[in-house]
């Protein structure tokens, strides 16, 4: 799901795109001249000066000159790689500019200086802004070392940046300056995590805790099947005096998505199911937007982000507390893949979610949805692993020792959030609806890292179906990095990293494994802000295993400061409470056919938006030319964006979630939610939504 974030997403490194952050200026594009055939692989290149660089399968590439066309007319999208004589960055983009299209030039939004990387000293980014094109990003990328000046230029449509992100991510992350050889770990010898490395560890990840503002936290740590740490810091709930410790619940988030795609190996490791049996002969009911496209989707696609199937997930965010696991398999039956299969890293909640469903028939046939899905998991996987806390039951799981979520609000400060938000993933489990703690994530880890083996030395299952997993189905938006089923891995150090993150209202996860040095983590927060120790845990668990230096203490030691200036940044953009003109426009309720109604509620000088599973304080942001656009600032919901206009003359809200659209029109009665969705065809959601 796309939305603005209270915690700044570009404090999470230099790659991280925010689509829709930025807009082009109109112009013709540039004369690329003759093209040549669009590329069928991903191949290294050179720029004339030696600067090594990644073509883009799928791109027409031109050379010309010290420039580097690359475009795809479909689509609309140009993107340059631009080698200019400068003497600052400024000039370089200036330059670059004048090179890539000389008939106009963009307005600068602001920019932003990124961490170094691949040999390049000076990492700048620049924002543009167009009142005529507002519907496209427009971008750049200085890169600079020595006398080397390179511009990376980006010119796409939003939906386009959504859609092929990961593509425009591995480009950037591709540029090399000449002389830069990559580091590598192939070769070196693990540590020990010894007493003192694992305190080392704990130490970086409490100093995190404390500058980040996370209340609680628990981390596990895996060597060579032996659990060398696994405890609690910090407490469960800001204002209380009780602690975390290694039992204390958290919602794992998308950390669900091994769990269920283990299941699903388990499935095929006891000869029941196999990884290229077409889905929809094991669940009928499966199906997308797309007649030939369901025939050809296999088990191993449901959780590989591969099918072309792009991000549909406001049928569940907003209202999923009235939805089944049968109206999930109904949403999903009316997404259009955007891609071909293997073609785009395109993650789709959905898919996954159905993924899980469809291994839950095959265990318990002809019971409901969710029931077998729950009795699959806890015989295949919970209680095999001695995973014996872990579960699904929300009414369980926040009884006793769990961490409560907490968010940040507009100010800067630590709150308890609803829990509303985080229920609406329960019929999205497979995807990412699991409570656990701990103790027991260490258990499913030293099975990773065992290869199938318990800790008594029995096998849980056999290698094959287990490694099947961590094969890449899709490239990522990186060099060597690839999504799997339900995995994430990379070769970016020269050695295998196997991971997946999570994230929901607050609460942040992280699962991560070396599996040819033999060593991973279990890290588990109760804030949305502990999505940036994620990254810079990796980081410093891979300094404490191989004694290198990959700048994970700078970094933290910087990080607060740019989190408190962005969160600045932010804030000025908000006016609250809505002024009287605003609200006198707001009607007092707003339908959807398919997502159902949202109720406008006064709360003395507040206004709320009521979706009645959750709801949330709305801010005024600056009017623009699509016109006066309320947003949503509660903490862990925080960034939703709703422009008022009109319909017919009726009052309507449009929420935008690239690529789709949603209106909602004054009313209050929608239509029941089995009718509303056996309404959508497979092309286009009813009530103004467009894919």
């Amino acid at each position: 799901m796309k939305r603005r974030d209270w915690w700044p997403l570009a404090a999470l490194g230099f790659l991280l795109l925010q689509t829709g952050s930025a807009v082009a200026f109109d112009g013709a594009a540039p004369a690329l001249g003759l093209q040549s055939a669009p590329l069928q692989e991903e191949a290294w290149q050179r720029t004339p000066s030696g600067v090594q660089y990644t073509t883009l399968a799928g791109w027409t590439t031109e050379a010309s000159g010290s420039a580097i066309f690359m475009s795809k007319p479909e689509d609309d999208a140009r993107m340059a790689i631009v080698e200019v004589d400068a003497r600052t960055a400024d000039d370089a983009v200036a330059l670059a500019w004048k090179r890539y299209r000389s008939d106009a030039q963009p307005t600068l939004r602001g920019s932003r200086a990124r961490p170094s990387r691949n040999g390049w000293l000076l990492v700048q980014t620049y924002d543009y802004a167009s009142a005529e094109a507002p519907g496209r990003i427009l971008r750049a990328q200085v890169l600079h070392e020595g006398s080397a000046w390179v511009v990376v230029i980006m010119d796409l449509p939003a939906a386009v940046m959504q859609r092929r992100e990961a593509q425009v991510t591995r480009l950037l992350s591709s540029i090399r300056a000449k002389n830069y050889v990559p580091e590598t770990l192939v070769g070196r010898q693990a540590r020990d995590l010894d007493p003192a490395r694992i305190a080392a560890l704990v130490q970086f990840v409490e100093e995190a805790r404390i500058s980040l503002d996370i209340p609680g936290l628990a981390l596990g740590v895996v060597q060579r099947g032996e659990v060398k740490y696994a405890g609690g810091l910090g407490i469960r709930q800001v204002g209380s005096d009780e602690k975390v410790d290694a039992s204390t619940r958290f919602l794992t988030a998308s950390v669900t998505k091994p769990l269920t795609s283990l299941m699903l190996a388990k499935l095929v490791d006891m000869g029941r199911l196999d990884w290229d049996t077409p889905a929809v002969q094991v669940l009928p009911s499966f199906k997308v937007g797309d007649a030939e496209l369901t025939k050809r989707i296999r088990v191993r696609h449901m959780l590989c982000a591969c099918t072309g199937i792009p991000p549909q997930d406001m049928e569940w965010v907003l209202f999923g507390d009235e939805m089944t696991p049968e109206d999930v398999l109904g949403v999903l039956g009316g997404v259009a893949p955007t891609a071909r299969t293997g073609e785009l890293y395109q993650y789709s909640n959905l898919m996954a979610a159905a993924g899980g469903y469809l291994g839950g028939q095959v265990s318990h046939a002809g019971l409901p949805l969710g029931a077998a899905y729950d009795r699959a998991m806890q015989a295949l996987v919970f209680d095999p692993l001695g995973m014996a806390s872990t579960t699904f039951d929300y009414d369980v799981a926040l009884k006793g020792n769990v961490a409560l979520p907490h968010g940040t609000t507009i100010d800067g400060d630590t709150v308890v959030s609803s829990m509303g938000y985080n229920r609406m993933s329960i019929p999205m489990r497979p995807d990412g609806g699991a409570w656990s703690n701990i103790n027991d994530m260490t258990r499913y880890l030293q099975m990773e890292l065992s290869s199938g083996r318990l800790p008594d030395g029995g096998r849980y299952i056999g290698e094959a179906a287990l490694l099947e997993r961590q094969k890449g189905q899709v490239a990522r938006g990186g060099v060597d990095q690839w999504y799997g089923m339900g995995l994430k891995a990379d070769r970016r150090l020269g050695i295998q990293q196997v991971f997946h993150g999570g994230s929901m209202a607050g609460y942040q996860a992280e699962v991560y494994w070396l599996p040819e040095n033999n060593a991973g983590y279990v890290l588990l927060m109760n804030a949305d802000v502990g999505v940036h120790l994620r990254g810079l845990l990796a980081d410093r668990f891979l300094e404490i295993l191989f004694d290198i230096d990959r700048n994970a203490v700078t970094t933290l030691k910087a990080l607060p400061a740019t989190l408190m200036q962005e969160r600045a940044e932010q804030r000025a953009q908000l006016r609250v409470p809505l002024d009287s003109t605003t609200l006198e426009r707001l009607a007092p309720a707003y339908v959807h056919p398919v997502l159902g109604t949202i109720r406008i509620v006064r709360d003395g000088p507040k206004t709320w938006f009521d979706f009645d599973g959750w709801r949330t304080e709305v801010a005024m942001t600056p009017p623009s030319d699509e016109g006066q656009v309320l947003e949503s600032i509660s903490p862990s919901v925080a960034g939703f964006q709703f422009t008022l206009t009109q319909v017919d003359g009726a009052r309507a809200l449009v929420l935008n979630d690239p690529p789709n659209t949603y209106t909602f029109v004054e009313g209050d009665r929608a239509l029941p939610r089995a009718n509303a969705l056996e309404s959508s065809d497979s092309g286009q959601s009813v009530g103004g939504s467009t894919r």
